[in-house]
């Protein structure tokens, strides 16, 4: 027995070990798995050339967007013409931020961007937020209109700073900075092409001139769309409709050529029947159904057509009859083709008036034109040369912008959207003082002295 147990003992002993053996090895393995491997010198330079242009890559990429960003944001902070609120300003930065990412990924992917460039298009960006509010706020005091607070000028920082972090949630980088490009041509495209009238509202345009209100009302004449088929049958009716309400005997006889729209501006008829103290007809022809620069660009002979047919029509119903003649807008083309008819048949044509001109139509008499308007400088010549006419008129004295190729053109175009908006005197708005200047000379002779 004792010595099977001898025997047996070394048995065990071994198989103890063996046993121990495998556990420390499994033990050593797993402890070599979870520790980190020791990279041997001869292996760094493969593994970090293997990694490195990969990330790096991906930095250009980053630092390119980032940089486009901020140089499209401070193109949309130079100074532009009309007092602009906060949240017209951060549409704008957003829109041209999105387009200058577009092209920092461009630019990237042709070539490696500088470092130097990259960090001062990022301090820019501060330069130009103060430079904005210093612009804006000089431009509203000149404008008469409130200043831009501190809360409102925080707003138009958190927004430019945090929409690259809230868009770094969209992939891949292309995909975000196409998004906020497509996005603001849609946005824009909204804003600046509405639908044209509908004949209901086309009607309500001579409901609108016959109810604007003033203290010495006059005769009023108007012909819409669908009162002819021609700009010679609408003008024979307005023509009728002035005659029969007895217009022709007032003392001052004005075709108002109206704006694209057919809009006819109330100040303006306000100014005249006021200074005249009724003593007055005012007659108007609709030849369009589009706001004012979509006429301009796509039916501009429409307002020369219909204004030479009107003038045609009076001059054979009343051959002797002094004409006042006043277009605003695109009703400016009105006026020109007024004075050319008028002259060809040897009609009499006392005073004439050109309010807010578009770039690009001769001004040949008075006129005014806001230091605000953009509609006076806004053309494709703005993309290279600076705009050449001078404000002109009663409207407030606006500081003009400085230019620069390109993006005053931008501006302008911005601005062009909301020209409108602000109250007279500012923008494509004018006041009351546009009708008495049409007939300052009657008004003028009231204060002359009678003989005795």
């Amino acid at each position: 027995m004792r010595g099977a147990a001898r025997l047996a003992a070394p048995s065990l002993h071994r198989g103890g070990r063996a046993h121990g053996d495998g556990g420390a090895r499994q033990h050593l393995a797993s402890a070599r798995r979870s520790a980190p491997r020791r990279v041997r010198p001869r292996d760094r330079h493969r593994l970090a050339h293997r990694r490195g242009p990969a990330v790096s890559a991906r930095r250009r990429v980053r630092g390119g967007v980032l940089t486009g960003y901020a140089v499209g944001v401070a193109c949309a902070l130079f100074p532009n013409q009309l007092p602009r609120t906060v949240l017209t300003q951060i549409a704008v930065c957003l829109i041209l931020g999105g387009l200058g990412a577009l092209a920092g990924w461009a630019v990237v992917r042709r070539r490696t961007p500088s470092d130097g460039g990259g960090r001062a298009a990022l301090y820019l960006l501060p330069v130009a937020l103060v430079g904005w509010l210093l612009w804006q706020n000089h431009l509203r005091s000149a404008a008469g209109v409130d200043p831009l607070g501190p809360l409102s000028f925080a707003a138009l920082v958190c927004a430019v700073t945090a929409a690259p972090f809230a868009a770094a949630a969209l992939r891949p980088v292309r995909a975000r900075a196409a998004a906020a490009a497509v996005a603001g041509v849609a946005v824009l495209g909204g804003i600046a092409w509405p639908a044209t009238a509908t004949p209901a509202e086309t009607a309500a345009y001579a409901e609108r001139f016959a109810g604007i209100e003033s203290s010495a009302p006059g005769v009023r004449a108007y012909a819409s769309l669908g009162d002819g088929d021609s700009p010679a049958a609408r003008a024979a009716v307005a023509v009728d409709r002035l005659v029969a309400a007895g217009g022709l005997s007032r003392r001052a006889v004005v075709v108002a050529v109206p704006t694209g729209s057919g809009w006819v501006d109330p100040h303006f008829v306000r100014g005249v029947e006021e200074a005249l103290h009724g003593d007055s007809a005012i007659v108007a022809v609709q030849y369009t159904e589009m706001p004012s620069w979509q006429s301009f660009v796509l039916h501009r002979d429409a307002a020369a057509a219909s204004t030479a047919a009107l003038i045609d029509e009076l001059h054979r119903r009343a051959p002797s009859t002094p004409l006042r003649v006043y277009g605003q807008s695109l009703g400016t083309v009105g006026v020109l083709a007024a004075q050319r008819r008028a002259a060809e048949l040897h009609a009499p044509v006392a005073a004439t008036l050109q309010v807010g001109t578009p770039a690009g139509v001769p001004v040949t008499g008075p006129a005014q034109l806001n230091a605000s308007d953009p509609v006076g400088i806004w053309s494709s010549r703005l993309l290279v040369t600076p705009p050449a006419r001078a404000a002109s008129g009663s409207g407030r004295a606006t500081p003009r912008p400085p230019w620069l190729p390109v993006l005053s053109f931008v501006q302008a175009t911005v601005d062009l959207l909301g020209a409108t908006a602000p109250p007279p005197g500012l923008g494509h708005r004018y006041d009351e003082r546009q009708g008495s200047a049409l007939v300052a000379d009657l008004v003028a002779q009231e204060s002359l002295p009678t003989a005795a």
